[in-house]
């Protein structure tokens, strides 16, 4: 009889078959299950397929991984923390983060690709040069077989996105899309998008069902919602935001009690399951943001409009408004369609400017005892954050800085102050609120699971090689053992490298349809329910509360098909939140690149954040992340050392850390292939121009 763990016992035999004596064996006729189990086998390393055959992976000679630093000739893989390098000839079209299989050399450390098991991306961009179709951003010369038909429309420097038709050996494909000319003002964002999947512009089916949409509440719209027009509610967001979703309100009750309204923008008001708009927004999963642009989940004849809670105007939302006792529990709650009228617009560089600075802003005068009464209940939420376990990573986000002529200026990380942290602990008490409130029902979660213990061990000891006093713990299943290590070393000079260790070793936060708590927020059940302008899951979250508010619901008629669906959408929020997570990051280095392709020959001061056998990844005072290969320290041979992962220097006998400070100069920058290549000349913690290591 068929199954999984029937086939992977087939294997075990170690003997070799054909796929038709696989299907002889289990007696099949339909073979797509079998066809897709043998691809999980294959891409778990359990099983090789090649020359036709399938069987148990061999223990010697070859390898599965996935290609990275593809550039200059070469790739690499690594197995067992070794770097493996992979020739030009020997790469076999494989493109960065492609899972391959490889045919190794353990002595020389050389590998060749002998099959691509599954590309990263079937979606590449390709500019049209010398008559030919060849890769953007890949300077090994792949070049597209494409049907000449096709290319004819084709100018000079138009660059295209490729759809790639072949697995291996010779890259072809079908043109998807025409981006545009390589000169185009916004070329690069555009390329972007669409090599991640997502559309530049909406659908006709789209713009029909929004000329239906009126641009002003309706009358009728209001009735049998909570009316809150008349309450003290306001906005508080980024000074250039044109898409608020989330408004709030605060006063105290006659118990003494806070009485916090989270008031968030009733998206699904407008948007119905099984519509143009509904079936464009599953399809985007997530709004996009690169640098100064956005590319928005729904069209900003919503986003910026009719679904927006700017001031002054009626709004249709849904409120989830919770009684707050003096410690911070809540006593009670309700969730309920209202709708309010904002009396205030606000920038979080001004609340900080009367929280914090004590600055008194005209404008806001009849606010000011409002946010001070939002400033205290945040105080108590922070002392409840940190007594459940609230894990507080440093912020990973980078804010570019672009002037007149797109160029980027400034790379910074932003610093969240009080008024952020207002907004950020309100959100979060809603969604824990309304998780709660239906999870006895099939819903959406954002669940972050428990890091898995060897892989935060493992973290753990790179700490302690990097002379970090870490308790040796096993209870990794409680937020506050971490969020106590991170609490001792936040005063470190090089706390930032600390909590992005500490933050890879976690598992990555996700959708789904299982409720499985939230580690990091210290959360058992948590939701995302106030950005549903901007996200799949809180625009179905909101759909979700008016299925259950409606008295023609049949559960046992729809349940099977709402948690069929449920599940479906959780994989496909979770992966448009990846696919936007990258674009953001590389239009991020993207810019970083173009800045150091201006400076290159310049010096600038760095610190070491991580440290491998080939290569030192430095990020500049100025937030801007390069690669220097060991070839490239002035002064020295330096031997990586993998117990103690550090560079140890042949004649000098000195080493160099991870968070040691150095003076580099920029060698090369390459904009296109989104790389920055550095020296280093000194280490600056010591005596000016004097190359000073610690010693051994």
């Amino acid at each position: 009889m068929y199954s999984f763990e029937n086939l992977k016992k087939l294997f075990l035999t170690d003997k070799k078959f054909t796929l038709k004596e696989i299907k002889k064996h289990f007696k099949l006729n339909d073979c797509d299950v079998l066809i897709s189990d043998l691809k999980t086998l294959e891409e778990e390393g359990f099983i090789i397929s090649l020359d036709g055959y399938l069987k148990l992976f061999p223990k010697t000679n070859y390898a599965t991984g996935k290609i990275v630093g593809l550039s200059n000739g070469y790739g690499s893989f690594y197995l067992n923390n070794e770097r493996y390098t992979i020739h030009k000839s020997d790469l076999s079209t494989a493109l960065n983060n492609d899972l391959c299989l490889f045919l190794i050399d353990k002595v020389t450390h050389q590998a060749k690709v002998k099959k691509i098991i599954k590309r990263f991306n079937d979606l590449i961009v390709c500019e049209f040069k010398n008559n030919e179709l060849q890769v953007y951003g890949n300077n090994l010369g792949y070049t597209l077989s494409i049907k000449e038909k096709n290319l004819k429309s084709l100018v000079e420097g138009t660059r295209a996105l490729v759809k790639i038709t072949n697995e291996n050996d010779k890259l072809t494909g079908n043109i998807v899309e025409i981006i545009g000319h390589k000169d185009d003002p916004d070329i690069d964002l555009k390329q972007i998008a669409l090599s991640k999947s997502f559309d530049l512009e909406f659908s006709k089916d789209v713009t029909t069902e929004l000329e239906k949409i009126p641009n002003h509440v309706i009358d009728n719209e209001i009735d049998e919602r909570l009316d809150l027009r008349d309450k003290l509610i306001y906005t508080i967001d980024c000074d250039n935001t044109k898409d608020m979703d989330d408004a709030i309100s605060i006063e105290i009750n006659e118990k003494g009690n806070y009485v916090l309204g989270v008031h968030i923008a009733d998206v699904a008001h407008y948007i119905k399951p099984g519509s143009a708009l509904f079936n464009e927004a599953y399809k985007r999963g997530t709004s996009v943001y690169m640098l100064d642009s956005v590319i928005p989940m729904i069209p900003k004849y919503l986003s910026n409009g009719i679904c927006s809670l700017n001031p002054n105007v009626d709004r249709l939302t849904k409120s989830c408004i919770m009684e707050i006792d003096q410690q911070g529990n809540i006593v009670d709650y309700k969730i309920i369609n209202s709708v309010i009228n904002s009396k205030k617009k606000m920038k979080y560089s001004e609340v900080n400017q009367i929280l914090e600075d004590n600055i008194n802003i005209p404008s806001y005068e009849p606010f000011i005892d409002n946010l001070k009464l939002a400033k205290r209940l945040n105080e108590i939420l922070n002392k409840q954050n940190f007594k459940r376990g609230y894990i507080e990573f440093l912020s990973t986000d980078l804010e570019v800085t672009l002037n007149e002529n797109n160029k980027a200026t400034e790379f910074k990380t932003p610093k969240q102050r009080t008024a952020e942290k207002i907004i950020e602990n309100f959100m979060l008490l809603a969604n824990q609120t309304v998780a709660i409130n239906y999870c006895w029902m099939p819903f959406l979660f954002r669940i972050h699971e428990i890091p898995d213990e060897e892989i935060i061990k493992n973290v753990f000891e790179i700490l302690r090689k990097l002379n970090y006093k870490i308790p040796f713990v096993h209870n990794f299943d409680n937020p506050k053992v971490i969020q106590g290590i991170l609490k001792n070393l936040s005063k470190d000079e090089n706390f930032k490298i600390i909590s992005n260790l500490i933050l890879r070793g976690m598992k990555k936060a996700k959708y789904s349809s299982e409720n499985l708590g939230h580690f990091a927020l210290a959360f058992s059940k948590y939701t995302h329910f106030t950005s549903p302008i901007r996200r799949l899951c809180d625009l179905i979250v909101h759909i979700l509360i008016d299925t259950y508010n409606d008295k023609n619901f049949e559960i046992d008629k729809q349940l099977d098909d709402l948690e069929k669906f449920l599940t479906e959408a959780s994989v496909q929020a979770s992966l448009k939140e990846r696919k936007a997570e990258e674009a953001e990051k590389e239009a991020n280095m993207m810019k970083m690149a173009e800045y150091m392709e201006d400076h290159i020959g310049e010096y600038f001061n760095g610190k070491i954040v991580n440290i491998s056998s080939s290569y030192i990844i430095v990020e500049t005072s100025d937030n801007i992340i390069g690669k220097v290969l060991l070839s490239n320290i002035k002064g020295d041979f330096y031997q990586f050392n993998n117990d103690s992962l550090n560079l140890f220097g042949k004649k000098t006998k000195e080493f160099l850390n991870i968070g040691d400070n150095v003076r580099i100069k920029v060698l090369n920058a390459s904009k296109e292939f989104r790389t920055i290549d550095f020296e280093i000349v000194e280490k600056i913690n010591c005596k000016p121009k004097t190359l000073s290591f610690k010693k051994a």
